[in-house]
């Protein structure tokens, strides 16, 4: 019986401590930054580790602000002002057509610029099961640089949904743009909602 109560007193006193002491306390190193991330009623995302929030003036996430053009909701930055920072963007629209229109449509808008080029323009399905598309766009100017951005598409049946990572052309591809784009998560954004 001495043996199983001194077992039970050295459980006891570990509980104990575990209870008592500071959860960062318990941790090697400094605790992680919490992640950035976007969330309204019909979307999440979360940016990559090594992205910090950019302050983004308050819009109403459903688009349907005053203007038929897109407004950015959110935005993350990696590796602020250096050579190879890369830049995601989150913007809605209102829009109440399907994923393939709002493809046709942006991508139509692209190509009426000088100097880009769509590269790809593919159907895809998130994480989740909804309907996307997947572009990859290359733009530069007249100084000479260049840059590719790699959006995803999605339409949640009340807004277009564009969220785009932008960066200098050969720092990152096509794999990397898709993992720090593939925790987007769309679902149909409520209609009435008191």
């Amino acid at each position: 019986m001495t043996t199983r109560f001194a077992r039970f007193r050295v459980l006891a006193a570990c509980a104990a401590v575990l209870a008592l002491a500071p959860l960062g306390a318990l941790a090697d190193g400094p605790s992680p930054s919490p992640q950035a991330s976007y969330n309204d009623l019909g979307m999440h995302f979360d940016a990559p580790a090594g992205y910090e929030s950019v302050p983004v003036s308050p819009t109403d996430p459903t688009g349907s602000d005053e203007s038929s053009d897109a407004t950015p909701v959110a935005a993350f930055v990696y590796h602020r002002e250096k050579s190879d920072q890369r830049i995601i963007t989150i913007k809605v629209a209102r829009f109440d057509g399907t994923v393939r229109d709002f493809a046709s449509t942006h991508t139509s808008d692209l190509r009426k610029n000088d100097n880009v080029f769509v590269v790809k323009n593919e159907p895809m399905t998130l994480a989740n099961g909804m309907p996307a598309y997947f572009l990859k766009v290359n733009s530069g100017n007249e100084a000479g640089h260049y840059g590719e951005t790699f959006e995803y598409l999605v339409c949640d049946g009340v807004r277009s949904i564009d969220v785009a990572l932008f960066g200098s052309q050969g720092t990152f591809d096509d794999a990397t743009a898709r993992t720090a784009l593939a925790s987007l998560y769309v679902v149909a954004y409520p209609r009435r909602r008191k």
